[in-house]
């Protein structure tokens, strides 16, 4: 029997080394390996740091209409904001989503499975925070040093904000 399900996938930048169609590839060959239909696939070039992405918003919205599994190939995918992570935890289990991780085993109908999601997501969040930090540093190296000249000018003409 096939089961349904869908994709999200997310790169932050351009720049990553990978990119949303090696997601999307890698997702729907376990996919086809493991008897499951992908009804939909959602992506997102955009941060994980707010949940403020159009694919993830769609993602939320069929799947209240429509639960059925969500596959991702890391949980990072989804969030690295804590705060967004637990909202989208308490999205999944309030309306019976199972969460496929391919990297890492996710079982949220566990205690055990829980705390490892937990845990994951707080990394997540340290992660960037931690990055975050690290530009800052950078930022006032580079200022002191008469290096830093502002960032560059987005494309409607603001400067973009760290």
């Amino acid at each position: 029997m096939i089961k349904k399900a869908v994709i999200y996938t997310r790169i932050s930048t351009n720049k990553e080394l990978q990119n949303i169609s090696q997601q999307i590839n890698y997702c729907k060959d376990w996919a086809a390996k493991n008897g499951y239909e992908i009804v939909k696939v959602f992506k997102d070039e955009r941060t994980g740091k707010t949940n403020d992405r159009k694919g993830y918003r769609r993602m939320l919205k069929h799947l209240k209409e429509n639960p059925m599994p969500l596959i991702v190939q890391d949980t990072d995918r989804i969030s690295r904001n804590f705060y967004d992570s637990v909202a989208f935890e308490k999205f999944i289990i309030t309306n019976k989503i199972k969460l496929i991780s391919l990297s890492e085993t996710v079982d949220l109908s566990t205690p055990n499975g829980l705390l490892m999601f937990r845990i994951k997501y707080a990394l997540n969040s340290q992660y960037v925070e931690n990055l975050l930090e690290k530009i800052k540093v950078g930022v006032e190296r580079a200022k002191r040093e008469g290096k830093y000249k502002g960032r560059k000018k987005g494309a409607l003409g603001r400067k973009n904000k760290i």
